[in-house]
């Protein structure tokens, strides 16, 4: 019981402090705002808060310590729209490559911003995760015809996507 006491009674003297604020103003204008008073001999002003006073309800900054700060907006700067374009390879270009693999390079009309990625489809299913690099190197693909894709993602949702170019990939058969 004697812990209890003991607990309730720090908790409520340490809110009954917690309500006074000092607030002065410094030898070059600055304004000071603490829960403890000033070493200086300057005017102090104190204010007294109530447990619900807030942001919003605080008494107001004299009208000489207010600064003005003009009130631009951060304008989100509009994105002009992405095209992608596959850059190495040709519709119909056959490749000749005995371990399978493949170059793709694209070239963006805009770079990435920071919450797009990029996404290469090979015979329409994902190779590989998203990335931001415009350069991928396929490994180790089988022979035969293959539709490869890149799109752009961005938060998941496709934005936009490279024309679908069909290659055909040589390769000597192992038998």
């Amino acid at each position: 019981m004697r812990y209890i006491f003991f607990i309730l009674f720090s908790l409520l003297s340490a809110s009954i402090f917690a309500n006074t604020v000092y607030t002065w103003e410094d030898s070059k204008g600055v304004r000071h705002f603490s829960d403890s008073a000033p070493l200086s001999k300057g005017p102090v002003t104190t204010i007294s808060l109530s447990p619900t006073t807030s942001v919003e309800t605080s008494p107001a900054v004299p009208e000489h310590s207010k600064k003005t700060a003009p009130t631009t907006k951060p304008m989100k700067k509009k994105l002009k729209p992405l095209a992608i374009s596959v850059t190495n390879l040709q519709q119909e270009e056959t490749i000749r490559s005995s371990r399978g693999h493949i170059t793709v390079l694209t070239e963006l009309t805009r770079k990435l911003s920071i919450n797009e990625k990029l996404q290469l489809l090979l015979d329409g299913a994902p190779y590989g995760p998203p990335q931001t690099s415009t350069e991928w190197k396929l490994k180790n693909i089988n022979r035969g015809t293959h539709l490869i894709t890149v799109i752009a993602l961005k938060d998941g949702k496709r934005i936009a996507s490279s024309p679908i170019i069909t290659v055909f990939l040589h390769r000597p058969s192992t038998n």
